[in-house]
């Protein structure tokens, strides 16, 4: 392949390596994996490429997807593993899949950043959107000559069309958890350390830089911004997937939560970037039958997580004016906010009763 992305996806949310495993073609779908295509990117309904060469009994395509590393024990939407689509009559299928080991993802992520790596930066057609946040005045002074040079464009407001970051950071390379960085943790973005700056400045071309060397550690939890950036790189879905918000909050009121301070409106946006629905009314167990079928994607793969089922989230304040009725039923909770901001700060759906919720 002439420098194309195997991994870019359509409308519908498919990449080609799942277009070409459906129809059969076993050149191609060899082709694409040699030029990088990523055998585990969830498409419709968070189905993966192995998922569809199962139900189109794709034996040839199987051996190649494993081959490639594919992971034979995900779920989709519905809590089904590829070995879950086998038919009776599949017995070929079946035995490859059960003879296949556990895949080291290890190694398809490492091959997964090296592909993004040299197209972390793309200058000179404004693709490349900076947040300078909380920067102190001479490193905000430096970055918007550095941007000059580069011809990248700096906003000192979050948007949607950011792709990079700037935070300061401590000696240990810790950033604290703002709205910012809550929103560069939801959309997977890049969070990097104000070093970044100078550096930039002395390059002739910016995307050249290992932008890993300037990777804020933690936010405060180690290693929770790589995680949500890679997920974003392997076209994972965001954190919020298959969740369904309602907030018993007031409009127009801030709350404050551990030094931050949110309005209803940036807890919306927050779910809604990491993929989550808002409801406007709060839902009721008893007309949840089937929306109670479908499963969060990060929980998808552990079936003894707490959450593995739960669609639907009340969000609430402790104190005055908190629901009189509270939900702890497998598929909707009740829970309060501070809650929603442990899942974003650890990157993960957390387990109520860390929180000493049952």
């Amino acid at each position: 392949m002439a420098g194309a992305d195997p991994n870019t996806k359509d409308n519908a949310g498919w990449t080609p390596l799942q277009e070409i495993v459906n129809y059969g073609h076993t050149e191609l779908c060899e082709i694409l994996l040699k030029g990088g295509a990523f055998p585990n990117t969830p498409g419709d309904e968070n189905r993966r490429p192995l998922h569809d060469a199962v139900i189109y009994n794709r034996i040839e395509e199987a051996k190649l997807l494993l081959q490639y590393h594919a992971d034979k024990d995900v779920y989709d939407k519905y809590g089904k593993s590829p070995l879950d689509y086998c038919r009776p009559e599949m017995n070929e299928m079946r035995r490859i899949l059960m003879g296949s080991q556990k895949s080291p993802l290890l190694s398809e992520k490492s091959s997964e950043l090296n592909h993004t790596l040299d197209r972390s930066f793309i200058v000179g057609q404004d693709k490349l959107v900076v947040l300078a946040s909380n920067l102190k005045p001479e490193n905000q002074k430096i970055l918007n000559l550095v941007a000059a040079q580069h011809k990248f464009k700096v906003v000192t407001t979050d948007r949607s069309s950011v792709t990079h970051v700037i935070v300061e950071a401590n000696r240990q390379n810790i950033t604290k958890l703002t709205v910012d960085v809550m929103f560069t943790i939801v959309r997977g973005n890049w969070l990097l350390n104000s070093e970044w700056i100078a550096l930039a400045g002395d390059m002739e071309d910016v995307s050249t830089m290992d932008l890993e060397l300037f990777e804020i550690s933690g936010a405060p939890i180690l290693g929770v911004p790589r995680n949500a950036r890679l997920n974003a790189e392997c076209q994972k879905p965001r954190l919020f997937n298959n969740c369904f918000f309602h907030f018993a909050l007031q409009a127009n009121k801030e709350y404050r939560i551990d030094g931050l301070r949110l309005t209803k409106n940036d807890l919306v946006k927050l779910v809604k970037e990491g993929e989550g629905t808002v409801l406007i009314r709060e839902p009721k167990p008893e007309d949840l039958n089937d929306a109670s079928q479908m499963i969060p994607f990060h929980t998808a793969d552990d079936s003894s997580h707490p959450l593995h089922r739960c669609t639907h989230y009340v969000i609430y304040i402790p104190g005055k004016g908190e629901p009189l009725i509270k939900y702890m039923m497998p598929h909707i909770k009740s829970l309060p906010l501070i809650w929603l901001i442990e899942c974003i700060e650890k990157f993960t759906l957390v387990d109520p009763a860390f929180l000493g919720l049952s």
